[in-house]
């Protein structure tokens, strides 16, 4: 965390003819560090990148302006309610590289917004189908090969297999048994969670631009009309992938009945009523553009982000805690155990959720 007078100083290379007011800290994700900063003419988003796990940061900033300044005209061109960030340049670059080492973005902050971690009700649900499904619709003209993978195989489960493997053989024996009955899981589910990556491979289904982090919070709701979305915010991940990533994701952290920080177990499962709700706003957004094989695989993308998290904290557990920011020592292992339970409602209610699927994109 950095000290209030060197937030100051980053500041000043973007904004150095405005006076800062005040900075306060955002409440982060996992991997980086985001500050509210307040100045006589305006408020912004501070953001340091984490270049441990964003090494290739230049693409990752051209992406994020490549893609917002396509969004911002889309919107502008068809009269769109919604907004979407805007990178504000230094003198001459979009960021600001701090002794060769951190990697400072400054974003103008979208007045009057809120964020839910948990989402409040259904309205909510169905709000944020719709912004994810409108970031989809947005950004279907975009040619992906201009579009940098920033993080290559990011959601490929042959290689988090591989990751996994590795991390088990040098874990030590206490969190090799502590984590034993999920070990037994991922070897059962290995073969079938490696389909979806076998037809990105094999370039069954199209090809589109994915966000790859579409959590709930990663959406700005309005402050007087809660149930009214503003924008998809945090574009550092997006780059070339499948709709099934961005769906399957949201459902993973949407749609559960407990946060993915929860150790009581018994209160995961997949809400479906919830489900229904994302799936009717993603629908309303998408059904027009996606093919029926793409929305005939949704429900194998659901159950494969949700494994694909829960093998990523588990790996990270055996590892030491090396890439995830943890709260306490078996923090990993919780979030391992509240996905892998979450996938296994998944399972055992698939046959409703994929005719909850049909039912909204009217196959």
């Amino acid at each position: 965390m950095q000290s209030q007078d060197q937030l100051f100083l980053i500041c000043a290379h973007f904004l150095e003819s405005e006076c800062i007011k005040r900075i306060e800290p955002l409440t982060s994700g996992h991997i980086n560090d985001t500050y509210h900063i307040v100045s006589e003419k305006d408020e912004y988003v501070l953001q340091r990148l984490n270049t441990h796990v964003f090494n290739n940061y230049i693409s990752l900033i051209q992406n994020k302006v490549t893609i917002s300044n396509y969004i911002k005209k889309f919107y502008n061109k068809n009269g769109s309610p919604y907004k979407t960030i805007t990178v504000i340049k230094t003198k001459g670059d979009s960021f600001y590289l701090e002794n060769n080492d951190s990697i400072w973005i400054l974003m103008h902050y979208i007045r009057e917004s809120q964020v839910f971690y948990k989402a409040p009700n259904k309205d909510v649900v169905f709000e944020a189908g719709k912004l994810y499904g409108n970031f989809t619709y947005a950004t279907t003209s975009v040619d992906c090969s201009k579009i940098s993978e920033i993080l290559p195989d990011f959601h490929s489960v042959p290689l988090r297999l591989k990751q996994f493997e590795k991390a088990l053989k040098l874990a030590s024996n206490k969190r090799r048994k502590a984590s034993q009955s999920w070990i037994d899981l991922i070897n059962n589910y290995r073969r079938s969670m490696c389909e979806l990556w076998k037809l990105k491979e094999n370039n069954t289904l199209p090809r589109r631009i994915t966000h790859n982090d579409t959590k709930l919070s990663n959406i700005l709701f309005s402050k007087t009309d809660p149930v009214k979305g503003l924008a998809v915010i945090d574009l550092d991940t997006v780059m070339p992938g499948l709709v099934h990533f961005d769906f399957g994701d949201s459902i993973r952290s949407i749609c559960s009945t407990a946060t993915e920080d929860d150790d009581n177990l018994n209160k995961v499962s997949i809400n479906l009523d919830y489900y229904n709700a994302f799936c009717m706003g993603y629908a309303n957004e998408t059904k027009n553009i996606l093919t029926p094989l793409e929305i005939s695989y949704l429900p194998l993308g659901v159950q494969t982000l949700i494994f694909i998290m829960g093998l990523r904290f588990l790996t990270d557990f055996l590892n030491n805690d090396t890439y995830y920011k943890t709260d306490y020592q078996l923090h990993n292992l919780v979030r391992a155990s509240n996905q892998f339970t979450l996938f296994n409602s998944v399972i055992e209610n698939l046959d409703s959720i994929k005719t909850i699927t049909k039912q909204n994109f009217q196959l």
